[in-house]
C-alpha cells in the first residue's frame, strides 16, 4: 500500500496542503475528496511530518470505522475511546477503558508518529492533567531495593487493587517478599518486585 501513498508526493496540491499544515496555517479547507482519499492523505501527511495526528469525528461508530479504514494503509493508528457514563449506582464501566485512554495519552506524550481517532464526545470528556499523570509514575528496575509497605501503599494510591491472584489490569498481589503487578492483559505478573521489610 505504501506504493499508492508514494504517489501523493508527486501531487503539487498535496505538497501545498502539507506545507500549510507544517507552517501551521489555519483554517485549511479541503473539499471534493472521497473518504478513501482523505484516509490516504492523512496517512501520508502523518508519515511525512513525523508527529501525532488527531482525527475527531462525530460519534464512536464513525471513529471505529475510520480506524478500520486507516488500518488498510498503516499500523500506526489508535482509537481513543470515550469514557462510559453510567447513570446507575452500580458501576458497569469496562475496566479496560481507562487503560486504553492512558495508553493513547502515553503515545501522544512520547510524540509517536501515530494517527489518533476519537469522537467529539471522547475529546470533550475531562481527563487527568499531564502534570498529574506523569508525576505519579512508578519506576522499578533490576537491583532496586524497595520497602514492601511503601510499595503497596504507592500502588493503592495509584489506583491498583490488591488481590490474592491477579486476573487483569490494575491489580497486584503480595506473596511473601514478592509483589506481582499486572500491567496489561497480555503481561500478567510481569514485574516481581523483591523488597525488604523494615
Amino acid at each position: 500500500m505504501n506504493i499508492i501513498l508514494e504517489e501523493l508526493d508527486k501531487s503539487n496540491k498535496f505538497k501545498e496542503l502539507q506545507n500549510q499544515i507544517k507552517n501551521k496555517k489555519s483554517p485549511i479547507s479541503i473539499s471534493g475528496l472521497t473518504s478513501l482519499s482523505e484516509v490516504m492523505s492523512i496517512c501520508k501527511i502523518t508519515e511525512n511530518l513525523k508527529g501525532p495526528t488527531m482525527i475527531i469525528t462525530y460519534n464512536e461508530v464513525q471513529a471505529k470505522n475510520l480506524v478500520n479504514d486507516f488500518k488498510f494503509f498503516t499500523d500506526k493508528v489508535v482509537f481513543f475511546p470515550k469514557k462510559e457514563i453510567v447513570t446507575y449506582d452500580y458501576i458497569a464501566e469496562s475496566k479496560n477503558l481507562p487503560y486504553e485512554r492512558i495508553e493513547v495519552l502515553n503515545k501522544i506524550f512520547d510524540n509517536k508518529n501515530i494517527i489518533i481517532v476519537a469522537s467529539i464526545e471522547a475529546v470533550n470528556q475531562k481527563i487527568i492533567s499531564k502534570e498529574k499523570l506523569y508525576k505519579n509514575v512508578l519506576k522499578l528496575k533490576i537491583g532496586d531495593i524497595c520497602n514492601i509497605e511503601d510499595l503497596k501503599n504507592k500502588l493503592v494510591k495509584l489506583g491498583y487493587e490488591r488481590f490474592d491472584l491477579i486476573d487483569g489490569r490494575g491489580q497486584f498481589s503480595v506473596r511473601g517478599g514478592i509483589i506481582d503487578i499486572s500491567i496489561n492483559d497480555n503481561i500478567r505478573s510481569s514485574y516481581g518486585a523483591l523488597g525488604r521489610r523494615n
